[in-house]
């Protein structure tokens, strides 16, 4: 069992659920689909004693409010970077961070940066779809290349 404290915030009017251990730098951690912030239960451990590290729920996943009961064309990257923003806010993060995304976190970390690029200080993405990319990443030929 994982032994992180769970913490809550409300940000962008919804109730986000997150981890958070270590000191230094923050990296902000965002999960894919269909996962929320236990993805990174291995990897806070490696990295806590230097870094700030957060982990939160996105909205609709894990701990974090559900206020849709299923899919809606209503929730695009936009709100997600919407929520990301006020859930940094909400924790009195004002200044750049480091940001580390999986998936459908790193769709809405590039929704965000390209806002607010005075809120980052770094990027790592992997299994990273890009904007403009559309069908293509579901295409037989694209999907062998695809890892999870």
């Amino acid at each position: 069992m994982d032994t992180f404290q769970s913490h809550f915030v409300t940000a962008n009017c919804i109730r986000m659920h997150y981890w958070r251990e270590g000191r230094g730098p923050t990296l902000l951690l965002l999960h894919g689909w269909p996962e929320f912030c236990r993805t990174w239960r291995r990897l806070i451990p490696l990295l806590a004693e230097k870094f700030d590290l957060i982990a939160p729920d996105l909205r609709g996943f894990g701990d974090s409010d559900k206020p849709d009961p299923g899919p809606t064309d209503a929730m695009t990257v936009d709100v997600l970077a919407d929520d990301t923003l006020a859930f940094l806010d909400a924790l009195g993060i004002d200044r750049p961070v480091g940001f580390v995304a999986h998936d459908v976190g790193a769709y809405v970390i590039q929704a965000f940066v390209r806002r607010w690029p005075e809120r980052a200080a770094g990027l790592f993405f992997f299994n990273c779809p890009y904007p403009g990319i559309g069908r293509r990443w579901a295409e037989p030929e694209h999907l062998k290349e695809i890892w999870y």
